[in-house]
């Protein structure tokens, strides 16, 4: 800094520290950057360091930018499958696209399930299609009519409770949908009287259309 660059790269600089010690650290770069001006390129494979320390965040496959913007932008409308599956934790659900509805589009599962997103990639009735949604986004209900997932649950999906990983603040529930991989839910603690959701458990997940994006 004693030159006053314009652009100062950082590879990796905090992978060496502790936890505890590396968060503490983010936060004084962070507020060191906002008080010079001073462009930072911040290279590193923490995805959680990338979203804390960044204005903008380049998301590469294969040498190739698939999506360079701000970091809730990237977070919460990825514009392909594999920025949603890169960035954070995304359930993915697979079927048909049976109807194009302008922005939307309906989704039939394997089972017969339909459900509603985003079009995310302009694709036509008939195409195979990979929809992703975030584990918060989704509501964890013993009953088909209860849960909302931060809007009108219009899309409801039948699962099987297989067990609840302890995160601390929040635990996550690991569901199996028929023909689908592995869901988990993120679940607030106190949130949810927990001890229903028992393994083997039958669960409905529900969420919001705006939260499903469909890719092709």
């Amino acid at each position: 800094m004693v030159f006053e660059p314009k652009l100062v790269l950082m590879d990796e600089p905090l992978g060496a520290l502790d936890k505890q010690l590396r968060e503490h650290m983010q936060y004084e770069l962070k507020a060191l950057h906002e008080k010079l001006g001073v462009t930072f390129v911040y290279v590193t494979h923490d995805q959680g360091e990338a979203l804390t320390m960044s204005d903008r965040v380049a998301v590469f496959d294969k040498g190739v930018v698939q999506q360079l913007d701000t970091v809730d932008r990237l977070y919460e409308s990825p514009c392909n499958e594999f920025v949603a599956n890169f960035i954070g934790d995304s359930n993915r659900l697979r079927g048909t696209i049976a109807r194009v509805d302008g922005e939307f589009c309906e989704l039939r599962l394997g089972d017969g399930t339909t459900l509603k997103g985003r079009n995310i990639a302009n694709a036509a009735a008939g195409a195979a299609a990979i929809a992703c949604i975030r584990p918060e986004r989704m509501s964890l209900s013993r009953h088909p009519d209860h849960g909302h997932a931060n809007g009108a649950a219009d899309n409801r999906v039948a699962a099987e409770a297989l067990g609840l990983i302890y995160f601390g603040d929040h635990v996550r529930m690991r569901c199996a949908v028929p023909g689908q991989d592995e869901c988990f839910v993120k679940v607030p603690l106190g949130t949810a009287a927990l001890d229903a959701f028992f393994p083997g458990a039958p669960v409905s997940l529900s969420f919001a259309p705006a939260h499903l994006r469909v890719f092709a």
